[in-house]
């Protein structure tokens, strides 16, 4: 208090200058001798020069001084500070504003330890006031002040209470989200109405939201629930389904007063009709219950579409923001609502918005100013008299040039002459106006690639307001419907894709059809004149007999060339149907990727032989030094890319003076390495995918780094030029139009290549120059291991399966030496010497198929073998009681007497799959049963035969207890071949060489 002498003539003293005010005088008798600051006639200069500066300011300014933050204050303040107000005088911070005292205090500490000012930007604080804790943001800053001796000693803090202008920016973020829906299905319109509600959970603690169907039958429920937010479905106050009119739980009653009403009511939890709806509910945002549920309806144009239920912030007061608010959120789902539904009623839409526009001007402005679309009045003087804000946004318009200049300038420079035909032809009252506009400013679709942006379009509704018989102005509503454009783009594209994808599908078919045709053909031709070779005049000279069995044998060998054609097109085709129905697997096992090579090149070597190629692997170790010998690797999958790019070399190498093919690899660490071949560097392709990886491998453990094996094909080719290599490795593509009518193929194999190796967690690349050659490479990604594999298993378990066969025929039809050779799929051009030199087998050959029986049977009694025949699994079974593996008792011996010599000593079972009465599947299971009671007293090995080529069927096939699977079609030597390699392995269906992944672990 200012304790002041009446007979003092000293001369006035420093507060007089103050303003003359009640806040004055309540500043200047408020108790500071209690506090730290002590008698305001003792204050220094420093706080006095404070005091007079706060009491000048035209902002909100409080002082506080001291270590306890004493505070003062001007007028201004009272305003913000309410029922803190007057109590704060002369009293301390931490006293008045506990609550606020560990908000502020990091504040006041960093002004005070660096000396300078800090400002707080929408700093969040809850202010007892109200009778509440209320929800208050302010902005303004803490600016240190320092008493006489310089020292810090206080702070002045000029704030604006933003409250307002956060919860309208939090409030309209839901109300945009709401507004930005795109058009759908309105069972996903209201689920994208929850959705928008969950972002602001401080405002919308609860909510529910009905939807009304008019046309139930009478009776039937007709409200049914279609979002929900923190009330407990199924409780009387949240039921799943009601009937509106006869409804009397919960809610439902208010559902029927607020649409016989139109307006909104207040549920308050004071009220006993209304505290048992804040039941059984999970609110969001602050602790506790709020402070009412506001219940809506929703309604256009006399069509009553639902009721929405809104929990309201208990840290808010229901005010009129709050209220508008919720009315324009309310106004905005009824728009998306009804725009979700059928295409007709896109006119009511117009016409409600045109019944708008006709309202008092105030009402007009208020619906502008919340608005999801653009709103434009213009004079006939060419000035737009009215706009709201989202006209301006939605044009990128410049709001500083309110004319139609201005709008000329927005829009695209080729619709600006039509707009202005446009708008003279309203200002004459012409009609009603609907259509598309781009204009200048740009935007980038969601998920676009490379942020590419793309130009924006609005829908322009245009029509005069004719009052007198005149035209007063012109309303015109705007809607951005970029994103509408660009998905009718994106159609357009897709569509066009899709008519390429069949042209190419047509052309692949073509293609196809041709190269299963002509071999096809030289069959049909080649089986007929076998067959007519003992029609012709007969004599019974041996040179006559010997030359029809030589041109019946060439004819054979022909027919298997073909067959092996025909079955690399059928192969093709079924890759790609797998990898398009994403069931191809990839199945690695321990190999060596260095054997994987030298097994391909001996495949081809007969093939390059006939065109006069040097057909050569070598290591490269500048790819990387080699570390491993032994690899996880998928041998069948890698394999397929070798032969892919080798045939291909092969086939357009054929034709040139200099035929040279070379097959470089190598391992490395490193991914993408920069691989430098004759044609120059590989050219990578990128992923299909995001991210590459090879999913059937293992983690690394360890330390163990990741391996990458590298693999380039080089040719002496007519190589390809840039615009042909742009278009390698697509579906059907190839280099160009002359490639199948030069070298024939399918189109499939660079594509088939690009798959396989970005399975396995690598790419492809290329490099070329033309009239030189090229170079096609390729890597995939393996873990390095050890395998201890015996030499015998190495050399009985080719690495080369049947399955993988070259992709050219017409080596095999051209004649060496003046004679033909064969080449077999597997790669050896000796079946003779493979069939005189293979043991005698006794082969229980289960088949149902007569043809495919007669003739497999001939074929092995032509390699020596013993054969015994049954047409299904049931006759196979009795067929092995005869067997010496079969154990007899001691009576059935004496019945039966001593026929030892007479017994079945079946060595291994060929069991086809697909049979009646018993399937081979059957018997199979039934024969290892068998074996485990001991009634068959050996392991008795079993290959199975089969047209079902998918990996999970060859699974299903080994789990029922065969020892190998063997796909048709497939030659007696790729039998008897297989039968050496199960019988070496004595039984065990699990040769060291293809240890699965889990065992290798």
């Amino acid at each position: 208090m200012v304790e002041q002498d009446r007979g003092d003539t000293r001369g006035p003293q420093w507060t007089d200058f103050l303003p003359k005010s009640e806040h004055t005088e309540l500043f200047l008798h408020a108790d500071y001798d209690s506090t730290t600051l002590g008698p305001i006639s003792a204050w220094g200069p420093a706080l006095r020069s404070y005091t007079s500066m706060v009491f000048a300011d035209s902002r909100p300014a409080i002082v506080y001084w001291g270590p306890d933050k004493i505070a003062f204050y001007n007028e201004k303040a009272v305003e913000t500070l309410q029922e803190a107000h007057p109590s704060l005088m002369a009293r301390s911070f931490y006293e008045v504003f506990s609550e606020l005292s560990s908000s502020m205090r990091p504040v006041s500490d960093q002004a005070a330890s660096t000396g300078q000012s800090v400002e707080v930007d929408n700093i969040l604080l809850f202010v007892q006031r109200k009778g509440y804790m209320e929800e208050t943001n302010f902005v303004g800053s803490f600016v240190p002040i320092r008493g006489d001796d310089f020292a810090v000693e206080g702070f002045y803090n000029t704030y604006k209470e933003s409250t307002a202008e956060v919860l309208h920016a939090r409030r309209r973020k839901v109300l945009d989200q709401i507004a930005a829906a795109t058009p759908v299905p309105v069972d996903e319109t209201l689920s994208g109405f929850s959705d928008a509600l969950r972002t602001n959970p401080h405002d919308i603690t609860a909510a529910l939201l009905y939807s009304y169907d008019e046309l139930a039958s009478e009776g039937a429920a007709n409200l049914k629930l279609c979002g929900n937010i923190g009330f407990t479905v199924g409780h009387d106050n949240a039921p799943l389904e009601a009937h509106l009119e006869t409804g009397q739980n919960g809610l439902q009653p208010w559902f029927r007063h607020v649409r016989s009403t139109g307006e909104a009511c207040m549920l308050r939890p004071e009220d006993d009709s209304c505290r048992s709806l804040f039941d059984a509910v999970s609110w969001c945002g602050y602790p506790g219950p709020p402070r009412g549920l506001v219940v809506h309806v929703l309604s256009i144009s006399g069509t009553l579409l639902g009721f929405y239920v809104q929990g309201i912030n208990p840290r808010r007061p229901y005010d009129d923001a709050m209220r508008s608010s919720i009315a324009d959120m309310v106004r905005q789902m009824e728009v998306k609502w009804i725009n979700a539904r059928a295409s007709h009623q896109a006119q009511l839409r117009e016409r409600m918005l045109e019944q708008r526009a006709t309202d008092s001007e105030n009402r007009l402005r208020h619906m502008a100013q919340n608005a999801p679309l653009g709103m434009m009045q213009m004079g006939r003087d060419h000035r737009i008299r009215f706009a709201n804000q989202q006209y301006y946004e939605i044009l990128g318009m410049d709001s500083t040039m309110p004319n139609v200049a201005g709008i000329l300038e927005a829009l695209a420079p080729e619709e600006q002459e039509h707009c202005l035909r446009v708008t003279e032809q309203l200002m004459e009252g012409g009609p009603r106006i609907v259509e598309e506009f781009r204009l200048k400013r740009a935007w980038t679709p969601p998920g676009a690639p490379d942020n590419h942006e793309h130009s924006a379009w609005i829908l322009g509704v245009c029509f005069p307001v004719i009052e007198e018989s005149e035209v007063e102005v012109v309303m015109t509503y705007v809607l951005d419907i970029s994103h509408q454009k660009w998905a009718e783009d994106v159609q357009s594209r897709n569509a066009a894709a899709a008519r390429l994808a069949k042209q190419r599908q047509e052309e692949f078919i073509d293609v196809t059809s041709h190269e299963m045709r002509n071999p096809l053909g030289a069959i049909t031709q080649l089986a007929d004149g076998i067959s007519r070779s003992l029609l012709a005049n007969l004599t019974d000279e041996p040179h006559f007999w010997r030359g029809i069995a030589q041109e019946s044998a060439s004819a054979a060998d022909t027919i298997l060339a073909c067959a092996a054609h025909l079955k690399r097109v059928v192969d093709d085709v079924l890759i790609l149907s797998r990898l398009e129905g994403n069931m191809l697997s990839i199945c690695p096992i321990i190999a060596q990727p260095a054997k994987v090579v030298s097994d391909t090149i001996k495949m081809f070597s007969g093939e390059a032989r006939l065109i006069d190629a040097s057909l050569s692997a070598s290591r490269a170790d500048a790819y990387g030094v080699w570390t491993t010998d032994w690899a996880l690797i998928d041998t069948s999958r890698l394999t397929q890319i070798l032969i892919n790019l080798v045939s291909n070399a092969i086939k357009f190498t054929a034709s040139r003076p200099t035929r040279l093919i070379t097959m470089l690899y190598g391992q490395s660490t490193q991914r993408h390495q920069r691989l430098k071949t004759t044609f120059g560097e590989l050219e990578w392709l990128p992923p299909k995918a995001s991210t590459v990886t090879n999913a059937s491998l293992p983690d690394p453990v360890d330390g163990q780094e990741r391996l990458y094996f590298y693999f380039v094909i080089q040719d002496t080719g007519p190589g390809l030029t840039s615009d042909q290599m742009r278009g390698l490795f697509q579906r059907f593509a190839q280099a160009s139009s002359r490639t199948h009518v030069d070298y024939g193929g399918t189109g499939l194999g660079l594509f088939i290549c690009r798959e396989l190796a970005e399975k396995q967690g690598g790419g492809v690349g290329v490099a070329s120059c033309h009239g030189e050659g090229s170079a096609f490479g390729f890597y995939i990604e393996s873990r390095a291991t050890t395998a201890e594999v015996s030499k015998l298993d190495l050399e009985a378990s080719p690495t080369v399966t049947a399955n993988a066969v070259p992709r050219r025929m017409s080596s095999q039809l051209e004649h060496v030496n003046g004679g033909p050779l064969t080449i077999l799929p597997n790669g050896s051009t000796h079946l003779p010497t493979m069939l005189n030199s293979s043991e005698a087998y006794h082969v229980l050959l289960v088949e149902d198929n007569i043809v495919n029986q007669r003739v497999l049977a001939k074929q092995l009694r032509m390699a020596k073998c013993q054969v015994t025949v049954a047409n299904n699994g049931v006759e196979a079974l009795e067929l092995l009681e005869r067997a010496t593996c079969w154990r007899q008792t001691p009576s059935q011996r004496l019945q039966s007497g001593d026929h030892s010599d007479h017994a079945l000593d079946i060595q291994i079972v060929l069991m086809d799959v697909e049979m009646p009465l018993m399937d081979g599947l059957q018997c199979s299971r039934q024969i290892r049963v068998l074996e485990s009671t001991g009634q068959i007293t050996r392991h008795l090995p079993i290959i199975a035969t089969t047209a079902n080529v998918r990996q999970e069927q060859k699974d299903i096939a080994l789990a029922a207890g065969v020892d190998s699977v063997l796909s048709k079609p497939f030659t007696v030597a790729e039998v008897l071949a297989e039968v050496k390699v199960v019988l070496m392995r004595g039984g065990n269906r699990a040769p060291p060489q293809e240890i699965a992944i889990g065992e290798a672990k």
